[in-house]
């Protein structure tokens, strides 16, 4: 089976009071899932805007912003996840040379079983604005393609909308990073967007985990979701269990 990744090129977001916001894309959010596909034989192409070199955030493969999340892990245990991350990509040459999303059409999306979404807050600065990201998406949709994001990902589906101009996901149960979430970043108050209040806007039944942090994963019919980057491992699985029914 072959499946599409889709990352953020952005490596800063702008926030509400001007700051360029170092960012880009989550390490645990693509290696984990990254590495499930590929150990269960999958052929895994990477994609974005531009074509360009996603930059991972630094926070994200920061063995001491691990341990601050998750107190109760171990530190030596966080220094290791780290470094696997930094490992498998710099050793993934898809993310040097990604391919650019304005080059896939109609055809080279029927080719792909899945597409799936990484995430990280870079994605809010380039994601739901790409037309031609939403046109990919809607490809997928139309021919039924499982679709999976986690965390931030979520944000390529805000600017979808059908032939009658309606949201394709409007009434779809879902998880995405929560705001309970977003208020314990330091970039709290200043983001250009809320994505638990904007998917519920749209007409997203969201849901969340009890706990900030805990893993949850929702499906609902092809659409699997994932609230954050600990719940990049149980999506991915969720989602190779969709690819594997067909």
């Amino acid at each position: 089976m072959k499946i599409l990744v889709v990352m953020t090129a952005k490596a800063t977001l702008h926030l509400l009071d001007g700051e360029q916001h170092p960012s880009g894309f989550w390490a645990e959010e693509f290696v984990v899932p990254y590495t499930l596909f590929r150990a269960a034989g999958h052929t895994v192409d990477v994609a974005t805007i531009r074509g360009a070199a996603p930059t991972v955030d630094q926070t994200s493969i920061d063995p001491g912003f691990l341990r601050w999340v998750r107190p109760e892990g171990s530190p030596d245990e966080d220094a290791a996840n780290a470094a696997e991350y930094v490992r498998v990509i710099e050793e993934t040459p898809q993310l040097q040379h990604p391919i650019a999303l304005e080059s896939l059409g109609e055809k080279d999306i029927a080719d792909y079983d899945g597409i799936y979404i990484s995430g990280g807050h870079g994605a809010i600065g380039d994601l739901p604005k790409s037309d031609e990201l939403a046109q990919l998406l809607r490809w997928a949709i139309d021919r039924d393609k499982p679709i999976a994001t986690v965390c931030h990902g979520h944000t390529a589906l805000l600017s979808l909308r059908d032939g009658e101009g309606r949201w394709p996901f409007e009434g779809y149960r879902m998880t995405a990073f929560s705001h309970a979430e977003e208020l314990v970043t330091n970039m709290a108050g200043r983001l250009p967007l809320i994505l638990e209040a904007e998917l519920t806007r749209l007409g997203a039944r969201y849901e969340k985990a009890e706990a900030i942090w805990d893993s949850h994963v929702v499906v609902d019919r092809r659409l699997t979701t994932g609230q954050n980057p600990y719940s990049s491992k149980a999506l991915a699985e969720t989602f190779l269990k969709q690819l594997d029914q067909g």
